[in-house]
C-alpha cells in the first residue's frame, strides 16, 4: 500500500526574505502517518511537507520537502503520475493567495496624476511595482496584490481516479451544521471519499473535535489528534482490504 500525506503549512514569498505563512505546524499529518506505520501492509508513504513541519522517521517514510503552491502541485503531480497511490491524505494548509505584485501609496499617487483612469483596477496594473531581491524595510504604506494559488485539491482525482482521496476543512467559530454544509461542498467539488472537518476555534481552547464525513453522509465524531488518526485510518485500511 502506497500513501501520501501532505502536512504542515506553505509559505509564500513576498521578496526573497519575506513571507506570507500560516500556523499550521503540521502535527495532524504527522500522527496520521505514526498510525498508519502501526500497520504491517504499509509499503511506503510518501510525505509532502514543507521544511519545518514536524514530519515522520522511518524507513517506511520518504519525506519530500515542497516551498510554495506551485511548487507543491508540480510535486503532486509527479508522484500521481509516476506511482500506484492507493490512498492520499490532504492535510496540508495550502495559501489561497500568493503574490502577485508589490506596490506602495506614493507610486499609485503618481500613477493617478499621469492620465485619467477608468477603474481602479487600471490604476494598480500600471503603477510602479518593486523588482528588487528585497524591499527595502524603510518603505511606508507597502500595497501586497495577490493572486490566487492553484487547488491542488482539485488534481487529484483527475490524475488517480482510483485512489482513495481524504480532504480537509478547517472554518473558524461557526455552528456545526455550516461546518458539515462546507465540508460536504468540498467533498463533491472534489470527488473526495472523506472530508475532515475541522473548527479551528476547538483547536485553539486544545480540545481538536474533528468530523470524519464520508462520501454517503456518514459522520464520526472525534476528539483529539490521536482519537481522529485513528478512526480515519481504521477506515481507510478497511476500504482498501474490502
Amino acid at each position: 500500500m502506497n500513501i501520501v500525506i501532505t502536512a504542515g503549512g506553505i509559505s509564500e514569498y513576498i521578496d526573497n526574505v519575506r513571507k506570507i505563512t500560516n500556523s499550521s505546524t503540521g502535527k495532524l499529518g504527522l500522527v496520521i502517518a505514526n498510525t498508519f506505520l502501526s500497520y504491517d501492509n504499509i509499503d511506503l508513504i510518501y510525505y509532502v511537507c514543507p521544511k519545518n513541519a514536524l514530519n515522520p522517521n522511518h524507513e517506511k517514510v520518504k519525506i519530500i520537502e515542497v516551498n510554495g503552491a506551485d511548487n507543491t502541485k508540480c510535486v503532486i503531480e509527479d508522484l500521481l503520475i509516476n506511482n500506484k497511490i492507493d490512498i492520499f491524505i490532504h492535510s496540508m494548509a495550502v495559501s489561497d493567495y500568493t503574490i502577485n505584485y508589490v506596490t506602495n501609496m506614493n507610486y499609485l499617487d503618481k500613477t493617478l496624476k499621469t492620465k485619467d483612469y477608468n477603474t481602479i483596477k487600471d490604476v494598480f496594473s500600471s503603477a510602479e511595482k518593486y523588482n528588487e531581491s528585497k524591499i527595502p524595510s524603510n518603505e511606508d504604506n507597502l500595497i501586497l496584490v495577490l493572486k490566487p494559488t492553484p487547488k491542488i485539491i482539485s488534481i487529484i482525482k483527475n490524475i488517480s481516479p482510483e485512489t482513495i482521496l481524504v480532504g480537509f476543512k478547517l472554518l473558524d467559530n461557526v455552528d456545526e451544521l455550516k461546518l458539515i454544509k462546507a465540508a460536504k461542498e468540498l467533498r463533491d467539488k472534489n470527488k473526495c471519499d472523506y472530508v475532515i472537518a475541522n473548527d479551528l476555534a476547538n483547536i485553539r481552547q486544545g480540545n481538536h473535535k474533528a468530523l470524519i464525513i464520508d462520501k454517503n453522509d456518514n459522520i464520526t465524531k472525534s476528539y483529539g489528534k490521536e482519537d481522529i488518526a485513528k478512526k480515519l485510518v481504521k477506515r481507510l485500511i478497511k476500504d482498501i482490504q474490502l
